[in-house]
Formats: structure tokens, sequence, C-alpha cells
């Protein structure tokens, strides 16, 4: 007897996280939350934000404690706000943090329907 076997579909992009520069809306520094909480390999969170007043496909970018070291850019977000907006499942790692008068970070981001 045959079985069938579902094999997922996985979309991958990569990306880096843009405002990394700036203070979150509590004060809070995204440079010193990526310093204290954000390392090569870690798995990320990300969660739209509609209210957003300059984009209401706003995706922020949480460390695995939910603190915002930034967002994601324009174009990437209106690509995956949907995913979140749909559930479907999302796989964020941090692939490198790295700069020297400020830390960046790049994104792997994995779509699996």
């Amino acid at each position: 007897m045959a079985k069938i076997i579902k094999i997922p579909s996985v979309f991958v992009y990569e990306t880096k996280v843009v405002g990394v520069s700036l203070n979150n809306a509590d004060g809070s520094s995204r440079q010193e939350i990526i310093k204290r909480e954000v390392e090569e390999e870690d798995k990320l969170k990300l969660a739209s934000e509609p209210d957003n007043p300059y984009d209401p496909n706003a995706v922020k970018v949480l460390s695995t404690h939910g603190n915002q070291i930034g967002y994601l850019n324009k174009e990437m977000a209106e690509t995956i706000k949907p995913a979140i907006d749909n559930q479907t499942e999302i796989h964020v790692t941090a692939k490198w943090v790295n700069g020297e008068k400020m830390l960046g970070v790049g994104l792997r981001i994995e779509l699996v329907s």
C-alpha cells in the first residue's frame, strides 16, 4: 500500500533589521537590547503593528524576551504581514549581529506552508 507524505513548502527570506539606532516608545535603547539579548542563531519573533502611524503593514522584530530591536523594511513587511495575519508558521533567526559604532542584525525568515 502506498503512503502519501506531505512535505511542507518553505519560503526563505534574508534581510536586515531597520531602525536599530532608535529608541522604543518606552525609552529603551534598541542598541542596548541587541547587545544584551541578541546573538547569532538566536530565535527571534515578529509582530505586526497595525496602529503604526507611518505604515499600517509595519512588522516589529522582537528578541526572544519580547523586546523590540527594530522593524522589517517596508517591502519585506508587505510580504510578511499577511503571513502573520494568516497565522502561518514563521521561523526567524538572527543570522548575524555586528557593527563597530552601531550594531546591526541580519535575519533569516522562513515561512512554512
